[in-house]
């Protein structure tokens, strides 16, 4: 009796080892880490503040005719540049910059000093003076896609549209890494999708401000149907149990939201 219970005991745990062998291969099947190396991008986020109108067209003929041309040819991806909902309370323009990779993020200024057609092209941008500066300030973040959507996302449907640039700031590293955790393992880049809230980038923010902090860019058409496909992200049971698992209890310190529209030229849309 007590050999039997012991080959019968012996016996679970094999098959236990077995079935967790296979799940933990399918894992590595499905997304392997060499496969999301090769894809996941990088974004550079840079923020330009604005004085007036005069500065905003300035800067916006530099980006549209120079600047944006120029990245095409050095990245192949396409940039997006946006204007806030309100640009009376808040005049600034952003960029969004995919890299396929940190090696050509760090050597994209190298080449645009050797772009002969970028320099003829923005000339005009760099006569400005301290006097007479395009832009007040720049600030610039460098995200990081998650693993579990690493790459750019253009959106689909009639322009332009609505965006919404969210940020998740936690109060330390480990906590942080909590929410990526929660969004990767979570799936909610799909639920997301499912609602309508057509997702364009999920990053974690590894040089910026706010640190530390995970940041992403949401479409839509407009902001009732934006609203209504959060309402309907919201009440998915699915994301309301990964809301309330233990763990990613009080991961978020605060949320950041800007509302945006790409400009005429922009080429995420």
């Amino acid at each position: 009796m007590n050999a039997m219970n012991s080959e019968q005991l012996q016996r679970r745990r094999f098959l236990t080892c077995s079935l967790s062998t296979i799940f933990a291969l399918r894992a590595t099947q499905a997304f392997p880490a060499d496969t999301i190396a090769e894809k996941q991008k990088f974004y550079e986020l840079r923020t330009f503040y604005l004085s007036d109108e005069t500065c905003q067209k300035r800067l916006s003929d530099y980006l549209e005719h120079a600047l944006l041309p120029a990245l095409k040819r050095i990245t192949g991806s396409p940039t997006g540049v946006f204007q806030n909902i309100n640009m009376q309370e808040d005049r600034c323009l952003t960029l969004v910059i995919p890299f396929s990779s940190l090696q050509d993020f760090g050597e994209w200024n190298e080449r645009l000093i050797a772009d002969i057609t970028f320099q003829q092209a923005a000339k005009d941008y760099f006569t400005q003076t301290a006097a007479a500066p395009a832009s007040q300030r720049m600030e610039s973040q460098l995200l990081k896609g998650l693993s579990g959507s690493p790459v750019l996302e253009l959106s689909n449907g009639e322009t332009p549209h609505l965006f919404e640039l969210r940020t998740y700031e936690s109060p330390n590293l480990k906590l942080a890494r909590l929410t990526v955790e929660m969004f990767n393992e979570g799936r909610l880049d799909e639920l997301m999708r499912e609602a309508g809230l057509a997702p364009v980038f999920f990053g974690e923010t590894l040089i910026g401000n706010q640190l530390p902090n995970l940041t992403y860019l949401l479409s839509a058409q407009n902001e009732v149907e934006h609203e209504k496909h959060w309402r309907s992200f919201r009440s998915d049971p699915r994301w309301e149990q990964v809301r309330q698992m233990k763990k990613y209890q009080s991961t978020i310190s605060e949320i950041r939201s800007r509302f945006l529209i790409p400009m005429s030229y922009s080429e995420i849309r």
